[in-house]
């Protein structure tokens, strides 16, 4: 039990050093009243590791539990993209809502597009932060629905075996990084040219177990793009409703396991208005509130040199390129604004 306190209070000293950090590149007065507290039951209630509750100014993290045996974010980096992501809420409230809470989360009970939004607005100061968060979130996301023997089972079967001390493999292999910028890039509601079908279908090759347990949850890899609110329900901008993305998802796994052929699938996604890529300019969807241009602008071009340099060896998929052109667009947005200004 005092092993178990002293952990949490260890968890919650990194986590106030995180909301500290985040402080640096974007801030608020507001969030001098907030505090990082831990409670178990954010988990239990919204299976969330994380979040932020705006009326009795507090975040709250959740891991480890007594369902949740591990920290579900555990680097520091992740930390810092989720403190990020919650308090970003608060700039999207005051923006399109006026301050007005139960407006903003009717629209967050049926739409992604709250969350999209503040992903898009954590882009324009900490890049590397939001990415780091899908891939901590995904590779949790095994560890808690596959469990760590199926995950070092599966990774054993296809010779990742690794010495003493060594670093196992993940379950997705190669594909780990192509479906955390696929995810983030759908997570930020930008424009994603990848096929997802046959992304899919090779991924179920490499790891069936957890393709078949992924689709069933709620993805953004083939979720539409971000939009104001008073947007929400034009199609042409995809699948962004809850509900859809579920069944989205679904329709992709009966593909997969061959209970319908592509053409099937394809006209099922078509008739749900599913979309990934439009010549629209979603990073100016947010403004810029709050944001240190100066600090963002330095680490998004050094988080955007870094996936260009990626995008250039890996070019069997298009999440590099197009993770790299919504950073250009996001760099050159914060540029100009520090010109005008200037």
């Amino acid at each position: 039990m005092r092993e178990g306190l002293k952990e949490i209070e260890l968890l919650k000293s990194e986590w106030q050093a995180a909301f500290r950090e985040m402080k640096k590149y974007f801030y608020n007065e507001i969030f001098d009243t907030f505090s990082i507290t831990y409670d178990a039951r954010t988990w239990y209630r919204f299976k969330n590791p994380a979040l932020i509750y705006p009326m009795e100014r507090e975040m709250r993290f959740s891991t480890p539990n007594e369902q949740v045996r591990f920290d579900y974010y555990s680097s520091f980096l992740s930390k810092l993209g989720i403190v990020s992501h919650n308090f970003a809420y608060l700039a999207d409230i005051e923006e399109f809502y006026s301050g007005d809470l139960n407006m903003f989360l009717h629209e967050q009970s049926q739409f992604v597009t709250t969350m999209q939004r503040a992903n898009l607005r954590v882009a324009h100061f900490l890049p590397d932060a939001l990415v780091e968060v899908t891939a901590q979130g995904l590779r949790s996301f095994i560890r808690l629905k596959l469990g760590a023997e199926a995950e070092a089972e599966e990774a054993s079967s296809r010779g990742e075996e690794r010495g003493a001390g060594e670093k196992r493999g993940s379950v997705l292999g190669e594909y780990e990084e192509p479906l955390v910028l696929m995810e983030t890039l759908g997570l930020m509601g930008m424009p994603r040219r990848d096929d997802i079908l046959s992304f899919f279908s090779e991924l179920r090759e490499h790891a069936p177990d957890f393709v078949r347990v992924f689709l069933m949850t709620q993805n953004f890899s083939y979720a539409g793009l971000a939009t104001p609110p008073w947007l929400n329900a034009d199609k042409k901008f995809g699948i962004r409703r809850r509900a859809d993305i579920l069944r989205a998802g679904k329709i992709i796994l009966r593909f997969l396991e061959g209970e319908i052929r592509r053409e099937e699938a394809n006209y099922a996604l078509e008739n749900m208005y599913f979309r990934t890529y439009l010549d629209f300019n979603v990073e100016e969807v947010v403004d810029m509130r709050w944001i240190n241009l100066e600090m963002a602008k330095e680490r998004v071009e050094r988080t955007l040199k870094e996936f260009e340099r990626k995008a250039s060896r890996r070019t069997s998929f298009h999440c590099y390129e197009d993770f790299s052109d919504a950073l250009r667009r996001i760099y050159e947005r914060v540029e100009r604004t520090l010109s005008y200004f200037g």
